[in-house]
Order: structure tokens, then C-alpha cells, then sequence
């Protein structure tokens, strides 16, 4: 009876990890649930959230076994940043609802902080060219409030207007305390700005939250300006057995927004979570003996992508590693949903590779679809690429969380066949084998 029940647990385990292991590593699943909690506060650069995750990362790279260049794993990178790490209030006097930050209201990340409250003058589009020309004392001790909802960025006129206007708001044309943007919706948080500070306050409001334009705002924001904070790139490697000076490199990003003032922290469970853990994920399988690679393999986690790539493109311009040593770099960035299959960026610049993949993803079936896309600067593969480096940047096709929110969190992502994204890679860098004439050659 007692080897019967014993059966019966046995069976019953391997029927509940089974699903598990053939949707997604355990260890890549922990770390995206890792990364993406409050622990490591959005791992932007408020509150110091890139410095924990890279700690924390270096560690699992120690721990793996990873070789590094220099002294340890960090390459550091200077990053000026604007930051938020306390106070985050804002009120109109002709709110019709709750504000929820980032949801119906945002500061500009060049935003200066601002305490105390304001009155509001609203200028007409109409009437910006005049304002522009004598903007003199009219508005220096106050918010100029302007209405763009309802302008089509894809009409002539109205894209003229908007450019018009967002140069008001990003250089204060006007020598105002600050402005409001109303909008249909919010521009978005763009991080970036953050490095190039201004002596004025933005914010961006949704319309449907005002009965009308606003003549007083409260507001409470604390923000100061760091000049080169220190961030940091983190690069390890494993040796190839036969061609140690040629590398196959994995990149992804683990930095994201961050926190907010105290409360708003930007998760970025898909964004870029899942890239970094898929990165570790991989170092994971090459460290293990019997999975030693003919050629070497670097694992590059980069900090500052969300600000510009600043991250890659430090590395691409101060490389620990030669770039004429590179024979493939892989970005991954949002990997985290991929039943729908995946996306390839620079596939038609490199079609021998990207037909090799395709050839290996078609003979197992381990994704619905490779679908080719063509270089876009939009991810840290494209320096490395400006470069004259063989590249591939690759992202899923499924559904997550909202992008750039509190809302890509790991619960809100599908997790979709990371195995079958997995088994490509590995199958597509082992399709790489080398000629005893390279061999020898690059033993040298």
C-alpha cells in the first residue's frame, strides 16, 4: 500500500511541473517575478533601483560561473538624470475626478519641482503666435494652461501647431512658472527628457478630468537633478572550447522608469524584465559542463535604455569586449509573450542567419511564427549594428501588461512559450559549427 501511494505521488508531481516546464524555465520565471517587484524599485535610477537590480544581478553571474572582464562584471556608465523620490501632488480647482498618477495625470521628466499654489491662465492656439512674440511679464509668476485635444498629429496644420506647442511647453517660450498640457490622452512619460532638466514644471492632463479649464493648481513635487549619476553595464562570459576569441553575444536591457515620488513604481515585468532574465537564463544553461559551446558566448545587461541606449551605446564606444570578436549579438527586449511567435529586427540585413532560423524553427515547431522586420533604432541591438556588427534584435507577440505603466507586472503577463524561444536559440548557435581551419585559426 505504502509503494502504491508513493506511485501515485510520484505520478501526481510529474503531472503538476510537466505543464510548467514545457511553457517556461522555473528559474527564468523567478527572476522576472524577481526583477519586477517593489524590492528593486522599477530598477530606475530614483531611490537607487538600477544599483540593487545590478548587484543582484552580478551576483547570479558570480554565482553561475561566469568569467568577466577587469576586476568584476560592472562597467560602469555616468547618466544625467532628473529625479522624483518624494513628494508627487497635484490638484486643479476644476477637477471632475480623482488625478491617478500616470493613469489621467504625469509630470514631464524635466519637470523642477514646485511647491505651493498657482493661478492659471489659458492661452488659445489661436493666439500663440501672439503671445510668442511679447511674452514679457504676463505669465512669470504662473502656469499657462493649453488645450491640444481633438489636433491630428497626421494633419499638416494641426502637426505645425502641436510642434509649435511643444516647443512652448519643453523651453518655456513663454517665461512661465510651468504648464498644462490638456490632452485626449496622456503623452506618456518620456524618461529621457529627464537628462536635459529644465527651471520650469509640465504636466499633462487628461481633459475628461476637468469640467473646464483651470484657474489655480496645488501642487507638491520634489525633484532634484543628478549630474552623471553611476549606473552600470554588467558583461560576463563563458570560454568556447574550440573558438574561445570568437563570441556569440546575448544583450537585453534591465533597466525601466523606475519610481515616481513615493508611491508610483513602473514594474516592467515584459519591459524589460524578461529580456534580462532570458539573458540569465541562457548563462544559466551554458554554464552547466556538458552544455559548453564550440564558440564563446557573452551575456551583456545593459542600464539606460529607456533613457536613449545609453547603456549599449557607451559599450559600443568603450568595448570590453572587441567588436571585430562578435560573430552574432542577440537582443532580447520583451520576450515575455510569445504565443503569437516572435519579431525579428534586422532580419533582411543578415538573411543567411535570419533563413537559418527559420529553417530550425520550421523543423521542431517551436514558435507560430518568425516573422522578419527591418533595422529600427529602437532597442539596444542598434549601436552594435551602426557599428557594422552582425545583429538580431528579437521581441514576442502575445499580451502583457500596459506598456511604460504600473500595469506591466508579471501577473499580467502571458509568459507564452518562452521554451520554444529558448530551444531556437540554442539550436541556432549550435548550428554554428566550426571548421577545423577556423578552429586552429582563431586558438591562435
Amino acid at each position: 500500500m505504502r509503494r502504491f501511494l508513493l506511485t501515485l505521488f510520484c505520478l501526481a508531481t510529474l503531472a503538476a511541473i510537466r505543464p510548467a516546464s514545457a511553457q517556461d524555465s522555473l528559474y527564468y520565471r523567478q527572476l522576472v517575478y524577481k526583477l519586477a517587484s517593489e524590492e528593486f524599485r522599477g530598477r530606475g535610477y530614483s531611490l537607487r533601483g538600477d544599483s540593487i537590480a545590478a548587484q543582484f544581478l552580478s551576483e547570479e553571474m558570480r554565482r553561475l560561473g561566469l568569467r568577466h572582464w577587469g576586476a568584476d562584471y560592472r562597467q560602469p556608465v555616468p547618466i544625467d538624470m532628473n529625479l522624483f523620490e518624494g513628494d508627487a501632488y497635484i490638484h486643479f480647482d476644476t477637477q471632475d475626478s480623482d488625478l491617478v498618477l500616470f493613469d489621467n495625470v504625469e509630470f514631464m521628466a524635466y519637470s523642477k519641482g514646485a511647491k505651493g499654489s498657482f493661478a492659471v491662465k489659458t492661452l488659445k492656439l489661436e493666439r500663440m503666435a501672439k503671445a510668442l512674440k511679447k511674452p514679457g511679464q504676463r505669465y512669470r509668476d504662473c502656469f499657462v494652461c493649453m488645450d491640444i485635444s481633438g489636433l491630428n498629429p497626421k494633419d499638416s496644420v494641426q502637426n505645425a501647431i502641436l510642434k509649435v506647442a511643444n516647443h512652448i511647453f519643453m523651453y518655456n517660450s513663454l517665461d512661465a512658472k510651468g504648464y498644462i498640457i490638456v490632452s485626449d490622452k496622456l503623452i506618456g512619460w518620456h524618461i529621457g527628457y529627464g537628462q536635459h532638466p529644465m527651471e520650469h514644471t509640465t504636466i499633462n492632463v487628461v481633459k475628461s478630468c476637468l469640467k473646464k479649464m483651470p484657474k489655480q493648481v496645488d501642487i507638491s513635487l520634489d525633484q532634484r537633478f543628478c549630474k552623471k549619476y553611476p549606473s552600470q553595464n554588467l558583461c560576463g562570459y563563458i570560454e568556447g572550447k574550440s573558438c574561445p576569441d570568437s563570441f556569440f553575444v546575448f544583450t537585453g536591457h534591465y533597466d525601466h522608469l523606475g519610481k515616481f515620488g513615493r508611491d508610483y513604481t513602473f514594474y516592467g515585468a515584459n519591459d524589460n524584465a524578461s529580456g534580462a532574465a532570458f539573458v540569465m537564463d541562457l548563462a544559466r544553461h551554458y554554464s552547466l559542463p556538458e552544455n559548453r559551446p564550440d564558440y564563446s558566448i557573452a551575456f551583456m545587461l545593459f542600464t539606460g535604455e529607456e533613457v536613449g541606449l545609453v547603456g549599449s551605446f557607451y559599450n559600443s564606444e568603450h568595448p570590453i569586449l572587441p567588436l571585430d570578436k562578435i560573430k552574432m549579438l542577440i537582443n532580447l527586449d520583451m520576450v515575455g509573450t510569445n504565443e503569437e511567435g516572435i519579431t525579428v529586427v534586422c532580419a533582411p540585413d543578415f538573411q543567411e542567419d535570419f533563413d537559418l532560423m527559420t529553417r530550425i524553427n520550421g523543423e521542431h515547431n517551436y514558435l507560430k511564427k518568425v516573422a522578419p522586420r527591418k533595422a529600427t533604432a529602437n532597442s539596444d541591438h542598434y549601436p552594435f549594428y551602426k557599428k557594422g556588427c552582425r545583429t538580431f534584435f528579437i521581441y514576442g507577440m502575445g499580451k502583457s501588461g500596459r506598456y511604460h505603466s504600473k500595469y506591466d507586472t508579471p501577473e499580467a503577463m502571458s509568459f507564452g512559450n518562452q521554451n520554444g524561444l529558448f530551444r531556437l536559440l540554442i539550436d541556432y548557435v549550435s548550428a554554428h559549427k566550426p571548421s577545423p581551419a577556423t578552429t586552429s585559426t582563431e586558438n591562435r
